[in-house]
């Protein structure tokens, strides 16, 4: 592995360390870590400060160091080229893998992550207490229901939740925190359906399940910022990104499956049932919402 990955590794796993530790875990050498450590503080992307005696703690810049969370899903492709164009502009990214969508926005409040894509509807209410800003659109659709839809899991405030509140209303909805619970929700019989998304549409599909439902093609997952990021800046590099991966899908689809560590073929079929859209129409999110009978500010 190169140095320099494997001490901006070290770094992005432990938030901050001394350099001694650093020198100790990267198995580099003391002179070669200094070398490596100076170059990357003189781009901005590390800091060093001082402590007691002659040793340094070291930590990521956080005006160069950006995280960015999304949830597994076959959904975000566009990231790809997103990640390439911030890098090259001299950001390090960082992508955390979260298994819902409550805890991207959650973690976007929070400051832990700088920006994340999870769906609208829980964006929208973090909205209104926290310092996050929803600044554009990502994909729509995606998503269905497997089995008969009367008693259905889905994943607390997700799009999941609100398009089965819409589309079936006598529903009894059950709160799952994960694919993976859905999944076993529904094997073990403990609920008659779930509303769930790309690529388990299409995993439950191929072991031989019945999608019953396709959903409408509204906008699931929204890319939302922190407080105190330069949002026109992101959302350019964001635009031109998006464009880049519209004109070679097949390409950047590749990459997103070797990300996530899923297979290539399967994240290909999946992706077909997105319609990919950066644009955000946020009065038509509000709309759908009152639809199901839920009102928030605007």
């Amino acid at each position: 592995m190169d140095g320099k990955k494997r001490i901006l590794d070290i770094i992005k796993l432990y938030g901050q360390l001394p350099q001694t530790d650093l020198v100790r875990l990267s198995g580099i050498s003391k002179s070669r870590t200094s070398e490596i450590l100076t170059e990357l503080e003189k781009n901005g992307i590390i800091i060093r400060k001082k402590l007691a005696g002659k040793n340094l703690m070291v930590s990521f810049n956080d005006n160069k160091f950006l995280r960015i969370g999304i949830i597994r899903a076959a959904e975000y492709p566009f990231i790809m080229p997103f990640i390439k164009n911030l890098e090259q502009r001299g950001f390090y990214v960082q992508v955390r893998i979260y298994d819902n969508g409550i805890d991207v926005t959650r973690d976007i409040s929070l400051g832990k992550i700088d920006m994340g894509f999870s769906p609208v509807i829980s964006q929208i209410i973090f909205s209104k207490v926290f310092g996050i800003k929803i600044i554009a659109g990502g994909a729509r659709g995606g998503a269905g229901i497997v089995g008969e839809p009367c008693k259905v899991g889905s994943t607390v405030m997700s799009s999941m939740e609100l398009w089965t509140m819409l589309d079936f209303r006598d529903a009894t909805i059950v709160p799952f925190s994960s694919p993976k619970s859905l999944i076993d929700g529904l094997g073990k019989g403990d609920i008659k359906a779930v509303a769930i998304w790309e690529p388990y549409l299409s995993i439950l599909e191929s072991k031989g399940n019945r999608i019953s439902h396709i959903f409408d093609p509204i906008h699931c997952c929204t890319l939302a910022i922190r407080d105190g990021l330069d949002e026109e800046k992101i959302k350019t590099v964001y635009e031109n990104s998006f464009s880049e991966f519209m004109s070679s899908k097949e390409r950047w689809i590749s990459s997103y499956a070797n990300l996530l560590g899923e297979d290539y073929q399967l994240l290909e079929k999946a992706s077909k049932r997105y319609v990919f859209d950066s644009y955000l129409d946020i009065n038509e999110i509000y709309n759908y919402l009152k639809k199901a009978n839920v009102y928030l500010p605007s």
